[in-house]
């Protein structure tokens, strides 16, 4: 029976080409759809997680047993024990569809052998250029953030104050360092020059249209395929 379908289908390739393109469509559509789910579980994370939780900076080294997670909102109490040691800047950030930097700063808690990383925010690209930020230290609170994982891309280079992406794994092998369980996002008085990131607000990624937009492309593609090929 398959011998003579095969041997009516009057395009065959249409036939076999175009339904492997269906399930790639397919196989978009459940991807956006997907990342559209991911995002509003993250949301849901960031909103649940409302009340500031006064902690040394050493508390992130035992987050486990203070019941600090992702997304948790801290206030970092001792920061006048802080000591800025490094400062990178995170490339390719978009701020309200202006192009610049994420300033990213590492902190050394005096006489200890223990590390705070902070994304103070964004800053503009003729900003980052000129080096023009006047002296104001950030408030130290925000919210704990995972660390980014080394993926498809760009590597990160050893010795250059540019990052693609805040890979714990890299920053602790180049500074031969041990960093803690989360860095912090900073959400409040962020210092001069320097932009807070919004997490509550983030970017409305149009992951649900761009699903179903695949979703009929597939859709179109198969009848155009059936009726082609005279099955339907």
């Amino acid at each position: 029976m398959g011998w003579l379908v095969k041997n009516k289908l009057p395009h065959k390739i249409l036939f076999y080409f175009g339904f492997f393109v269906v399930l790639f469509f397919l196989g978009l559509s459940y991807w956006q759809f997907s990342r559209y789910q991911e995002d509003r579980i993250i949301l849901m994370s960031i909103n649940e997680k409302q009340i500031s939780k006064d902690i040394n900076a050493e508390d992130l080294y035992i987050s486990d047993d203070l019941s600090i997670t992702k997304f948790s909102m801290v206030n970092i109490v001792n920061n006048g024990e802080l000591n800025l040691i490094k400062t990178w800047y995170l490339r390719s950030r978009v701020h309200n569809g202006v192009n610049g930097y994420h300033l990213v700063n590492l902190y050394n808690i005096i006489n200890k052998d223990k590390y705070l990383l902070i994304n103070s925010g964004w800053v503009p690209l003729d900003k980052n250029a000129s080096r023009t930020f006047p002296y104001e230290e950030p408030s130290f609170s925000g919210r704990l953030i995972d660390y980014d994982i080394q993926g498809i891309g760009q590597d990160d280079v050893p010795g250059s104050e540019y990052l693609f992406r805040i890979d714990k794994s890299f920053i602790e092998k180049e500074l031969n360092i041990k960093l803690p369980d989360y860095y912090l996002l900073l959400t409040d008085n962020c210092g001069s020059g320097v932009e807070c990131i919004a997490i509550e607000e983030p970017y409305d990624a149009p992951h649900l249209s761009y699903s179903f937009q695949w979703l009929i492309f597939a859709i179109a593609l198969s009848v155009v395929i059936l009726r082609k090929n005279k099955l339907i």
